[in-house]
């Protein structure tokens, strides 16, 4: 089994990895091919589809990383939680030796996770989790039109929007009022922010669909796109942001018993009665 170890900078040093987990990963017959800073790219694109498995120390945002890699050389994810919450990790820091004996012997769950695709300022970029284009300000508001195939669906004004995939739908999206879907459906929710009508609500819709969201004004200051986290462009009154389906996805390596709704329960306390 080869692999690409990925770690979170902020959490970890790469001397620290590789002698905490190393021996821990080669003692299982796992070959590591490079241990690497989430984020960060090689020079040679091929030693990444040389491996088998990319595995991820830290957390979940580490995971989102690496995601637009793994989909580019369609090489699964398993993520080992260093951080806090660890929603789309497999296994915690402590589980480090039954994680290696799993991923050796190949005993795990797999499920695909689709993907959206963001293009603004000529670039493309993809999303696991969201895309967000929201206010830079926090007096005023912006005034957004969505655009579904063409045809206007939504007009309002208020704080921005998100636009988040299954997976995603238990992150930012879940705060802000936003449906739990399983994340193995191809659905892309459209979430508005602190609408300033009763009329708005989170609208649910087909991945064959094209979004065009326009920006008409913004009250104060400009507006910026995030993408899973990472502001990645910012934009002025007039700019357009196009998201659409990917047909690239991720595949997420979890425990052979893994169930989301479990997770849900013991993550978010989902489903638990409380008196």
């Amino acid at each position: 089994m080869k692999s690409i170890l990925f770690f979170n900078p902020l959490k970890a040093r790469k001397d620290d990895i590789q002698e905490q987990f190393f021996d821990i990963f080669h003692n299982n017959d796992i070959e590591i091919l490079k241990i690497m800073p989430a984020g960060s790219a090689l020079a040679d694109n091929s030693l990444y589809q040389q491996a088998d498995i990319f595995i991820v120390l830290g957390g979940d945002g580490t995971v989102l990383r690496v995601a637009e890699l793994s989909a580019e050389n369609s090489v699964p994810i398993i993520g080992i939680n260093l951080g806090t919450l660890g929603f789309l990790t497999a296994y915690d820091s402590t589980e480090i030796e039954q994680a290696a004996k799993d991923i050796s012997s190949n005993n795990l769950h797999y499920s695909d996770r689709y993907l959206l695709e963001c293009y603004v300022g000529g670039k493309k970029l993809i999303s696991l989790n969201d895309i967000t284009i929201q206010k830079s300000q926090p007096i005023g508001t912006v005034d957004i039109e969505i655009l579904i195939k063409g045809e206007s669906v939504l007009n309002y004004s208020g704080d921005g929007v998100i636009l988040s995939t299954p997976t995603g739908s238990t992150g930012y999206a879940l705060s802000m009022g936003g449906p739990i879907i399983e994340p193995t459906l191809n659905l892309i929710t459209i979430n508005p922010l602190a609408s300033h009508s009763l009329n708005i609500r989170p609208l649910v819709i087909s991945p064959d669909n094209y979004i065009e969201i326009i920006i008409h004004h913004i009250d104060a200051g400009n507006a910026y796109v995030t993408v899973d986290g990472d502001i990645v462009h910012r934009i002025e009154a007039g700019m357009a942001v196009v998201v659409s389906s990917s047909e690239k996805k991720v595949t997420l390596a979890q425990k052979n018993d893994y169930s989301f709704f479990k997770v849900l329960n013991n993550k978010l306390g989902f489903g638990r009665r409380i008196i």
